[in-house]
């Protein structure tokens, strides 16, 4: 798989898991040396939320530690 087909995978996932709730980022991440798609939730969801895949490439649940603020807020 190339570089665009990730970039059309990673793009379709911002689209849709990125205005879920307890989402805080979708970026690009690694597996065993291969893109991933990193999905960072403010706590663990339910197993079924989320697909593993995504046109062949693995979604990795991380884990942000709880909600994000800027600083001085």
């Amino acid at each position: 798989m190339d570089g665009e087909e990730f970039q059309r995978a990673l793009d379709e996932a911002q689209s849709w898991m990125g205005v879920r709730l307890g989402v805080i980022a979708v970026g690009q991440g690694e597996v065993d040396g291969r893109p991933a798609i990193d999905v960072w939730v403010t706590s663990p969801p339910p197993p079924d939320r989320f697909p593993q895949q995504l046109r062949g490439f693995p979604v990795v649940l991380r884990d942000s530690g709880g909600q994000i603020r800027a600083q001085g807020t």
